[in-house]
This record gives structure tokens, C-alpha cells and sequence, in this order.
């Protein structure tokens, strides 16, 4: 191996940490990025010293942040954000990488009627994807300048290309370089990955097995990427040891189930953000059924309205006695499939409320925006949460949700969710497509004795305390010294 300098670890994504802008006096500033990529890329930075995180320019002030030659530090981070092509950075996002490897990971293509594949989804790829891809491997390679022994974590399906092109930007310093990209969506079964276009389904493949370590949340997602890339590829899986071969390589293929910072969420809990939010929570009658999503059709919010739905006619002497508090995100909604499916779980909630509502009672409550002291004080104080997505990478509102929880909440939880390999033995478990299962493991939940109640409950904080985000972060730490120690 090819000896010098020690280069920085760099943490690589399509959204970054922070978003800059420019006040009325000129001044620039900037705001945090939310959501759990970020709070979890934030712990692997605290592990190592002068890091840096690498991401798109999203505003126009990131662009000029872009063009400026050395990171951007920003509080406790070292930022470089990527200035891409518009009409490129599109054509990446809103025509293939959102579109169409989100839909075929999730599996949510209607198929006997779509995705309909042709020169518009080359020209995605050739004029999009790919050339941001290149962009984000120059920018890395730039980064590590002369370093012959760097660590790069790229992360998430924007950036599929990255560790080929990365690999041929490097030259010689990859001999030393450490890659590893992380999937942080489902990685479906091999017939799935074959809607894709052959130049889609191959390049993202050999490029994957460019790095040397894939990692999804769960053993499952990455079993099915082994079996996809032997089926695809002809690759050598072992899917026990955690291997694939290709190309005189030896790539390992890895689970990390990402979790959450429960200390963060213990203080959250306690905030006055929170407790204000509370006495509104509090105030919905009866027992509280709660869901906590972005309006994405992968989380399958119309078939839990449905399902509960289903319940109360079921079950008449629930009424009055459940609320189903329904905190949405909107999500894409830029996206024709995604602002129909707005429509459609608004318009089912209606329909619920219509037939089982009374003058004094209405069955959901719906809010359709960004509320998170909310969802925080409904976390404290649900009976039921219900996690019921067609397919999920992980899903980390069911472990929040978990950790502060203060009613022996029950999970009712989908066999397709990532966070049920972990969460599963403790849960309701439900097939997502199936509105009577729903409808049942709902009521189950709702009347369940307390001492279950209470048994369920504290062995998912047990499992989430066992697993938190640091534990996460020092489980790749670990694999990373073993890699570098393999290779010699």
C-alpha cells in the first residue's frame, strides 16, 4: 500500500447539514438541516477531527459558498457544497433518482401500467445522474488532495455512480482510500431491480462494487443486494460471510440498523415547546391512536385510515373512545404521483370522519405540516402508534417514538418496515396491503391488558437503548479498522 500523508474523513450526501442565505443587510447566514440522515451524519463528524461534509448547493448563497476553494466552517462543521448544472441536477432528482430508483426501491410502480422507459430515462441518466455523480467524485478528489489514506462515506441512492467515478478521479491514492456507500432506502429483491433499464441496472451495480463496503439498515436489504448482484452481474455472493466478488475484488456488504439519540430525545420530551403542545394533545378524547409520517406513498397513510376505518365498523362501541391524530410532513409534492396521493389521504380522512363522526367526536385528526414539538408530545402520550409502510429503510419514528413514550404505548408495525427486524418480537405485526389484518391488530392493541402493554413497551425502549445512534456510528468505526487491517 502505497504510504503518506493520513487524510480526512468525509462525509458525503445529496442534502447537507446547513442551508445558507444572505439577511436584509447583507450578512450571510445559515439554518440546520433536519431530519435523521442529518442527525446521524452528524455523529459519525463528532468522531473524527477535521472532517468534512460534502453536499449539494441547494440556495443561491450555498452556490457561492460552492465557489469559494477551502470547506466552509459553520459552527462545529467543515462544509463544501457542490455546485451542480441546473438543468443536470434535475434531471437527477426529479426524473431519475426520485422517480424511479425510490419507486422501483419501494417498490410502487403499478406495473402492468407503468414505469413506461425510454429515451427520456437515458437522457436522465446520461445528462443527469451521471454527470452529478462525476461532480461529487471531482469535489471529493479535491478534497483529499494529496492524501494516500482517506476515508470517504458516501451516503443514499443519489449517489450510486460516486465510487467509480471517485475511484478513476483518485488515480493511485484509491489503492489507500477507504469507500463505503450507505443505502438508506430498502434494497429490493433481484426481479425488482430488473424494471430498471439494463444501463441503469448494471452501472449502479458495478459501480456499487467499486466500494469497499455496502451498507443497508438491514440483513435482509443487504441479502437482496448480494442475490441482485449475482443475478445481475454474475457476481460471487456469500451471503453468509457478508461477501461479493467482482472484478478481482472483494467488496463487504454490511448491516448497520440506524438508530436515534435518546438523550436528545429525553430533553426534547421535557421542553416548553413540547409541553405547550401537550395540553393539545391531551385534550383529544378517549384513547390515542397516532401516526407520524411524511406524505409519502411508501408509508401507506390511505390504507391506515382505511384500516382504522375498518375497526369502527367493526367495532361500534369504540366510537368516541380513539382519536387517530395523523402528523403528516407533505412530501414532493412537486411530483404528480405524490400530490395525488396528498389528495387522496385527505380525501380518506374525510370519508372516515363522514361515517363514524359524531357532533362531539371527530375519528382523525389531520394536520398536513412540519409540527415536531407536537409529534414529540404525541409520542409521550399515544396508546397505539401505528408504523404500517409498504417498505421502509428503517422508519425512526417507531424508536422516538419508543424512548419517551409514558402510556405503555402499543406499536402495530409492518413486516416490510426496515426497523422491524429489530423492533418486530414486540410489536404488532402487520402485512401492509392487508386492511382486515390492520383493522384487527388495531383493535387488539387499543383493548390489549396492561400488564402486555406495559411487557411490549419496555423491552422496544430496551432494544432502542441498546442500539442507539453512537452505537451506529462505532459499529462502522469498527469495520472500517478491520477493512483497513484485511487489506494490509
Amino acid at each position: 500500500m502505497t504510504q503518506g500523508r493520513r487524510g480526512p474523513t468525509i462525509v458525503v450526501s445529496n442534502r447537507g447539514p446547513v442551508t445558507f442565505s444572505r439577511d436584509e443587510e447583507g450578512e450571510r447566514g445559515h439554518s440546520r438541516g433536519a431530519g435523521g440522515l442529518v442527525t446521524a451524519l452528524n455523529a459519525v463528524l463528532r468522531r473524527s477531527e477535521g472532517a468534512v461534509w460534502i453536499a449539494s448547493a441547494q440556495s443561491e448563497e450555498d452556490a457561492a459558498v460552492a465557489r469559494e476553494p477551502a470547506p466552509y466552517e459553520v459552527e462545529d462543521l467543515r462544509v463544501r457544497l457542490v455546485e451542480h448544472d441546473g438543468a443536470a441536477y434535475d434531471l437527477m432528482y426529479n426524473t431519475l433518482a426520485n422517480p424511479l430508483l425510490w419507486f422501483v426501491q419501494h417498490g410502487l410502480y403499478d406495473l402492468p401500467r407503468s414505469p413506461r422507459l425510454g429515451d427520456d430515462t437515458r437522457e436522465a441518466w446520461e445528462k443527469g445522474y451521471v454527470p452529478v455523480n462525476r461532480n461529487f467524485a471531482r469535489a471529493v478528489a479535491e478534497t483529499v488532495g494529496d492524501a494516500s489514506s482517506s476515508t470517504i462515506l458516501l451516503h443514499d441512492y443519489q449517489l450510486y455512480m460516486t465510487p467509480l467515478f471517485l475511484r478513476e478521479e483518485l488515480g493511485d491514492r484509491a489503492e489507500g482510500a477507504f469507500i463505503s456507500l450507505f443505502v438508506h432506502i430498502p434494497w429490493p429483491e433481484p426481479d425488482l431491480w430488473g424494471i430498471l433499464p439494463n444501463y441503469v441496472r448494471r452501472g449502479v451495480l458495478e459501480s456499487l462494487l467499486s466500494a469497499d463496503v455496502v451498507a443497508f439498515h438491514t440483513r435482509g436489504y443487504a441479502r437482496n443486494f448480494m442475490e441482485t448482484a449475482a443475478r445481475v452481474l454474475g457476481a460471487e455472493a456469500d451471503v453468509e460471510g457478508g461477501t461479493v466478488r467482482y472484478a478481482g475484488r472483494e467488496v463487504w456488504v454490511r448491516a448497520y440498523p440506524i438508530s436515534i439519540d435518546p438523550d436528545e430525545f429525553g430533553q426534547l420530551a421535557g421542553s416548553e415547546a413540547v409541553l405547550e403542545q401537550e395540553r393539545f394533545v391531551k385534550d383529544l378524547p378517549g384513547r390515542l391512536l397516532l401516526r407520524v409520517d411524511r406524505t409519502d406513498l411508501s408509508k401507506n397513510v390511505v390504507r391506515g385510515f382505511e384500516a382504522y376505518g375498518r375497526m369502527l365498523e367493526r367495532h361500534p362501541e369504540m366510537a368516541g373512545g380513539v382519536t387517530f391524530l395523523a402528523q403528516l410532513q407533505p412530501s414532493r409534492g412537486d411530483i404528480p404521483e405524490y400530490a395525488a396521493y396528498m389528495e387522496a389521504v385527505g380525501r380518506t380522512a374525510e370519508e372516515v370522519n363522514a361515517r363514524h363522526g359524531t357532533d362531539s367526536w371527530r375519528p382523525i385528526e389531520l394536520f398536513m405540516q412540519d409540527n415536531f414539538p407536537r409529534s414529540v408530545a404525541a409520542y409521550k402520550n399515544y396508546d397505539v402508534l401505528l408504523v404500517n409502510a409498504v417498505r421502509d429503510g428503517m422508519n425512526l419514528v417507531a424508536k422516538e417514538a419508543a424512548v419517551v413514550n409514558e402510556r405503555n404505548g402499543v406499536l402495530v408495525l409492518s413486516e416490510y418496515a426496515g426497523a422491524h427486524e429489530e423492533l418486530g418480537e414486540h410489536a404488532l405485526t402487520v402485512n401492509p396491503y392487508d386492511l382486515d389484518e390492520q383493522a384487527d391488530a388495531l383493535h387488539a392493541a387499543l383493548t390489549m391488558p396492561e400488564d402486555e402493554r406495559r411487557r411490549r413497551a419496555e423491552a422496544l425502549r430496551e432494544t432502542v437503548l441498546g442500539n442507539t445512534i453512537d452505537d451506529w456510528v462505532e459499529a462502522q468505526v469498527r469495520d472500517i479498522e478491520a477493512h483497513r487491517g484485511h487489506r494490509g
